[in-house]
């Protein structure tokens, strides 16, 4: 008969790490989905360089334990890392829905923009020295920052 593989052995520190890191992306994820669904953002921008360390924290927390480990938590480690993991996919789910939906408003209304300047040259605004319409009226350039 074969021997069942006794589980890893998981250090507390590791085990903390990971519920830790969990819990802080998913506040970050919050506020960020807050601040993109009130469109306030100036206040997005200064939050990608935490997102971006706290992920790679994640990552590496999840590397040190790796699937056996993550399933060798037990007691009140395996319960924080439960609920940390649960509430960080339902931020992540949100937040993602969030700037989906915030990218397709903006395409819209670079859209409606684009469409409003292309219709304004189909009607000359301006005149010649003959008094003539002129056949195309000067319009500055537009410029849209797509990124959040």
């Amino acid at each position: 008969m074969t021997a069942k593989p006794t589980p890893k052995s998981v250090p507390p520190e590791a085990a903390v790490e990971l519920a830790t890191v969990a819990e802080l992306l998913a506040d970050l994820l919050e506020r960020e989905t807050a601040h993109v669904q009130k469109m306030q953002i100036a206040e997005i921008g200064p939050l990608q360089a935490e997102k971006s360390q706290l992920t790679l924290r994640f990552q590496k927390a999840v590397t040190a334990l790796g699937g056996d480990g993550i399933a060798a938590l037990g007691g009140a480690a395996r319960t924080r890392w439960l609920a940390a993991g649960r509430r960080l996919t339902t931020a992540a789910t949100a937040n993602e829905r969030a700037l989906r939906i915030g990218r397709i408003a903006t395409e819209r209304l670079v859209g409606a923009v684009v469409s409003a300047v292309r219709q304004s040259r189909q009607h000359p605004a301006a005149y010649s020295a003959r008094r003539a319409a002129s056949p195309e009226p000067s319009v500055a350039g537009i410029a849209v920052d797509h990124r959040l």
